[in-house]
């Protein structure tokens, strides 16, 4: 620190004493400006540095107990290990995940409050006219934890053992063929549609308050045939309780090696596959969206959360940064072509 003792001059004479004062501390708070600039600098270095420095917040935009929680509490103990500071899962839903999104602009982009979204965070903005947000301008991507595949199922007596029989059905009787899903503006729902328009059948869409009414009501007989994720279907189809007659993904599923893929059966290029990751807020550091990619990843290469993800249908993530952000720029594209070529409207 720079003194200059009171009343006396800096080499001047006596006569220059007021202007040497004036000098003094001009030169004294313009020493201070610079040095406080180089520790801001220095502070928001070290904070990006440090992280995490306090306890991370992992916002869930849906309820316990769905896929989105098991994943989001599976990587949370091991993150929390290696990371040296306490991962807190928060569950926050409603309004198709903006009331997570909410959470975190909320807070500052230091890496300490991420969301965890699922695929809605890219079909929502093509349903809602007035979606509040820009995601790629407004969040960061991390990483993709887990992707989710759905299966094409039907009751077990089902007279149809593959699509081009139920194809034939629907046409032979043309609206009297309906199908469940989850809730409007879900994947299950999009995919139903997309690939009605795709067989060129008249179906009928019947949306539920959850995977849970809707395959009840499958079972039953109410509806025909439903898209279900595959953390949901892949008990009761091993259990002979549903009969998968196609999985949705461009590649077949491991978990169920010989049911073949919509896209071999007449279909190219259909390609669905429901995605659950994990974004901050725009503005957060690099080193600090490196570190929690790497924190993910090594927590999917662990034994206990790769048995728990198998068994519940999960295919494991862990992408760099920027190719999470191509995919979401991707999907944005892709559904909102997709949406507006079938008509979808949130009813």
């Amino acid at each position: 620190m720079l003194f200059f003792p009171q009343g006396q001059s800096v080499g001047l004479p006596f006569g220059a004493r007021r202007s040497d004062r004036w000098f003094a501390r001009a030169l004294f708070l313009s020493t201070v400006m610079v040095l406080g600039t180089f520790a801001h600098k220095a502070h928001a270095q070290s904070n990006a540095t440090d992280f995490p420095n306090k306890p991370v917040r992992l916002v869930v935009p849906f309820a316990p107990g769905g896929p989105t929680d098991l994943m989001a509490r599976a990587i949370s103990k091991n993150m929390a290990v290696s990371m040296g500071q306490p991962v807190v899962v928060d569950n926050k839903p409603g309004g198709g995940g903006l009331i997570g999104f909410g959470e975190i602009v909320r807070q500052p982009a230091d890496g300490h409050t991420l969301m965890f979204p699922s695929i809605l965070a890219v079909t929502n903005p093509a349903l809602m006219p007035n979606y509040p947000y820009d995601i790629p301008r407004d969040f960061s991507a991390v990483t993709v934890v887990g992707f989710i595949p759905h299966a094409l199922v039907v009751k077990p007596d089902f007279p149809a053992k593959d699509l081009a029989g139920l194809v034939a059905l629907a046409k032979a009787k043309p609206g009297t063929m309906a199908y469940a899903s989850s809730g409007n503006g879900t994947s299950a729902h999009l995919a139903g549609a997309m690939f009605a328009s795709r067989a060129d059948i008249r179906v009928t869409h019947v949306p539920y308050r959850g995977a849970g009414p809707a395959l009840q009501d499958l079972l039953g007989g109410q509806v025909q045939f439903m898209f279900l994720d595959m953390s949901s279907a892949l008990s009761q189809i091993q259990a002979g309780k549903l009969r998968a007659l196609a999985v949705a993904p461009a590649r077949r599923f491991e978990g169920l090696p010989d049911v073949p893929t919509i896209a071999e059966q007449g279909y190219p290029g259909f390609d669905i596959r429901a995605w659950y990751g994990l974004m901050a807020k725009a503005g957060t550091p690099p080193s600090t969206l490196d570190r929690l990619h790497s924190e993910v990843k090594a927590a999917l290469a662990t034994r206990e959360v790769r048995d728990l993800f198998k068994a519940q249908g999960i295919e494991p993530g862990g992408m760099p940064p920027a190719e999470f952000q191509q995919i979401i720029r991707t999907d944005l594209q892709h559904w909102k072509r997709t949406v507006e070529q079938l008509g979808i409207k949130l009813e």
